[in-house]
């Protein structure tokens, strides 16, 4: 929180002086619902969704929008990438059960997520701004797994 605080100030004191621009983050789906086994991570997503909303409403009057993606985990990217080359006996059943439990039944590709950057970033959203736009293939909306307890 205090990285993206500090850069906001300094993106928004530059983007003040030409009234306009787009700060845009990222989190990840643990920062729209709770969800388990995810540690501090979940906090912390909230925590930028907040402070995204907050911020949107702190430099709107200067032209400047600010906008959150929460993201669902992409398979393509090098994170997962690199555990499924690594561990595929591990890594098989944790992303059908991450699957399973969206809407769509399939995870957001990195495509997906840099598509949605792009229109964010853009004039076409133009009016959009304090919000988190939730690109998890419906995760959020409706997860559809019970929790196993481990006790």
């Amino acid at each position: 929180m205090q990285t993206r605080f500090m850069t906001a100030i300094a993106a928004g004191k530059m983007m003040m002086k030409q009234k306009s621009g787009v700060i845009l983050s990222l989190t990840a789906t643990p920062g729209g619902i709770g969800y388990p086994h995810t540690g501090g991570f979940g906090p912390a997503c909230s925590g930028v969704e907040s402070f995204s909303r907050t911020l949107a409403s702190e430099l709107g009057t200067y032209g400047i929008r600010v906008v959150n993606i929460r993201s669902g985990g992409s398979p393509d990217s090098r994170v997962f990438k690199n555990a499924i080359d690594t561990m595929p006996d591990v890594m098989d059943p944790i992303l059908k059960k991450m699957e399973a439990d969206t809407m769509l039944k399939k995870l957001p590709l990195m495509a997906d997520i840099a598509n949605t950057a792009v229109f964010l970033a853009s004039d076409l959203a133009g009016q959009v701004t304090g919000v988190t736009i939730d690109v998890t293939g419906g995760t959020t909306a409706a997860l559809n797994y019970r929790v196993n307890r481990l006790d």
